[in-house]
């Protein structure tokens, strides 16, 4: 099963569809066009499906990363926003970095044109067209049985590098990792015989214990290295190299500097390769360290991993600034069926032992309590009623233990340490107060099965007083061109009729209503969702009080994520967290990362968390990848034309742009701009004008004066929203 390549329907080109992530993508074409069934062996590049058909030129909308090549796959250049290219009669092909990895053939003269709002290639007459694709579904190939030993985990973590499809630095790239295989707790090892790690010549050496050999999995994993016990952490290689992990940094935070340091090398390491390109981060090495790159891509993966090892300075600080997640977890023989997923995005890994958290100092609890006042003075302000009142309605008799549970007791949840990286994950018994649950269950079940690729939605709302966020969320959901939607409002909802929309398929279930210990209120009853055996959603958000174990609940029913409240919640703010969430996910990022915009920007954004897996998507961004947008703009007006504006890009990782993927910003005034890795941040300063050409057209999110606003109302006329 692979994508489909087919005539677009309401205008003249192609669609590009991927049934598997439910991911859509056009071309346009000046003239009517019939894809027929091409040689996908003719592309240099792997795609799995290929069609041709005649055109005189190609647009191709949103100014995705693309660059054009030498039939035999040859870099000659990166297609960049305001350039116009000129290239005489060849054979070329053009990659294009969609959410679906496509590949463009053709043979001609031709005229590339590219602005902020599309490329254009116009070719020397009609010209034959070859579009190949391929999709960006990853998921574990084979099972690993292990029992509750760790010796026989760290034979089984050595066995996830059998997944990278290179030991090259070109692994830096998401598109060339593999994902590890799955990991079952069972009486007995048992590696299947295809799994075959790759002989790099690098071995850690931990000791036989999960508190060290958990955190080693991702470095064990990307530098292809087994895992054997040792009583000193370390790492060594054939080649007589020895790199200590027990420092003065401490374990795991000098094996995440390693992870770090080898990565971001590896990232300015493969500009030498089949993608040369200026990035930002090579830059910032090279500004600090004296590294020979050309020698290093040739390097065996031991000799480079010297090399690396060998530069002074930790030149990750300077070349990556930014890293997508830490994963806390338990060192419990039951944290190991998740490995494989926290590997997967490449998670930094810490454990946490169930001791309890030591007591405040003085002035820590100075700050919580001044912290806690403020929430509550914002929650007296912001809320009319709290979304738990109204069961009062329903006039169903029981216990009050039961209408005030539906969260976990105090005791069981889990203060996760502050970290610079983007996200903060939990595996093992309770739930974090800040951050995602990662659920065993969301990762069971891959959805295999096609789709039409069109992002279905449903917003159901059982609650009058609610109104205006079932009004708001409804405009927001499918304001898209490029991405096809299809949603679906519903408006007091019965028990049977809840139940039937959740057994449903949908990309995204959005309820808002009131939640306790007994369920969902719904005119007639009450629904519990534990009494839901199945669930087609995809996604879920709960907006209602203390919605978390039947968000719980949904997961394991079949849901791959369910944002849910961990409290009550009063009306205003939960309109307010509601509508910032429905246009974070309708834009295109991960739950994780929209919870963690949602706590930073929002009165109440802290009495919620994800449970199941956290790097779900619902929709693919409009940027290609999603990026927040900063500006250091202080009035309440947009700047004028000529004002000049600190601004800020930060690109977050998504599953189309996982970490390693790379990004540039439009806000630029130079056409040699650099790229910068995903994720990542570049500063510009521009003015007005250029900051509204770019972004006053479509909605994204952007942050003026430490406030959370979006592109289309700002300079729409509505910047004190």
């Amino acid at each position: 099963m692979g994508p489909e390549i087919n005539s677009l329907g309401e205008r003249t080109g192609v669609e590009i569809l991927d049934p598997i992530e439910s991911n859509r993508y056009v071309f346009h074409t000046p003239e009517e066009v019939t894809p027929t069934p091409t040689d996908t062996e003719a592309f240099t590049f792997p795609v799995s499906v290929a069609r041709q058909f005649v055109t005189s030129a190609l647009t191709i909308p949103e100014n995705v990363t693309a660059a054009v090549r030498d039939d035999d796959g040859s870099h000659l250049r990166d297609v960049g926003h305001e350039q116009t290219h000129e290239l005489d009669a060849d054979d070329y092909l053009l990659e294009v970095s969609a959410p679906i990895k496509l590949y463009v053939r053709f043979a001609s003269a031709l005229t590339i044109d590219a602005t902020t709002e599309r490329i254009r290639i116009e070719f020397d007459g009609p010209t034959a067209v070859e579009v190949g694709a391929r999709s960006s579904h990853n998921s574990p190939a084979d099972t690993i049985t292990v029992p509750d030993d760790p010796e026989d985990a760290m034979e089984a973590i050595s066995a996830f590098s059998s997944a990278l499809k290179t030991t090259s630095p070109e692994r830096s790239w998401p598109t060339l990792r593999g994902h590890p295989p799955r990991v079952e707790r069972g009486d007995e090892l048992s590696i299947p015989d295809g799994l075959d790690a790759p002989d790099t010549g690098i071995t850690i050496r931990v000791p036989a214990d999960y508190e060290y050999l958990y955190p080693v999995a991702p470095l064990a994993y990307y530098l292809g290295a087994e895992v054997v016990p040792g009583e000193t952490p370390r790492l060594t290689t054939d080649e007589d190299f020895e790199h200590r992990l027990d420092t003065y940094r401490g374990f795991e935070d000098e094996v995440a500097r390693v992870l770090k340091q080898v990565f971001a090398l590896d990232c300015a390491t493969r500009t030498e390769g089949f993608h040369p390109m200026d990035l930002t981060e090579r830059r910032a090495i090279e500004a600090v360290a004296d590294l020979d790159f050309p020698d290093l891509y040739d390097a065996s993966p031991a000799e480079r991993l010297a090399a690396y090892l060998s530069v002074p300075a930790p030149v990750s600080d300077d070349a990556m600034t930014l890293w997508s997640r830490v994963t806390h977890v338990r060192p419990t023989p039951e944290s190991v069926e998740l490995l494989p997923f926290i590997v997967n995005d490449l998670s930094l890994v810490r454990t946490k032992s169930a001791a309890p958290e030591p007591s405040p100092t003085a002035d820590q609890q100075d700050g919580q309590d001044a912290q806690g006042a403020e929430r509550t003075r914002q929650q007296d302000a912001l809320s009319s009623f709290k979304r738990s009142s109204g069961f009062a309605d329903l006039d169903l008799p029981s216990p009050p233990s039961e209408q005030t549970a539906g969260v976990p007791d105090q005791s069981e949840y889990v203060p996760l340490p502050e970290t610079d990286a983007m996200e903060r994950a939990w595996v093992g018994d309770g739930t974090p107060v800040h951050g995602a649950k990662l659920l065993g269950s969301a990762f069971d079940r891959d959805r295999l099965e096609p789709t039409d690729s069109v992002i279905d939605v449903i917003v159901v709302c059982n609650d009058e007083q609610m109104r205006e966020e079932w009004d708001t969320v409804s405009e927001v959901y499918g304001t898209r061109d490029v991405v096809a939607f299809d949603v679906d409002c519903r408006f007091g909802v019965s028990t049977d009729e809840l139940r039937d929309l959740l057994a449903e398929d949908h990309d995204l279930f959005h309820f808002i209503g009131h939640i306790d210990g007994r369920g969902f209120a719904c005119p007639d009853g009450i629904l519990d969702a534990e009494t839901v055996s199945e669930t087609g959603a995809k996604t879920i958000l709960l907006n209602a009080c203390r919605s978390h174990d039947q968000g719980v609940a949904l997961v394991e029913a079949g849901a791959r994520a369910a944002i849910v409240s961990w409290g009550d919640v009063g009306n205003l703010g939960a309109v307010e967290v509601g509508e910032t969430f429905a246009r974070l996910l309708n834009y295109g990022f991960g739950v994780g990362i929209a919870l963690e915009i949602v706590e930073e920007y929002t009165s109440i954004g802290r009495h919620y968390v994800v449970v199941g897996d956290p790097s779900v998507s619902v929709a693919q961004c409009e940027d290609g990848g999603p990026r927040l947008y900063e500006l250091d703009w202080e009035a309440d007006a947009p700047p004028g034309p000529d004002d000049e504006v600190a601004t800020t890009v930060t690109s977050h990782p998504s599953p189309e742009y996982s970490t390693g993927s790379v990004a540039d910003s439009y806000l630029v005034n130079d056409e040699d701009a650099d790229f910068h890795l995903v994720p990542g941040s570049q500063q510009f300063t521009n003015t007005g004008k250029e900051i509204e050409s770019v972004l006053g057209d479509y909605s994204a999110p952007i942050v003026v004066g430490g406030e959370l606003r979006w592109t289309d109302k700002w300079f729409g006329g509505d910047a004190a929203e």
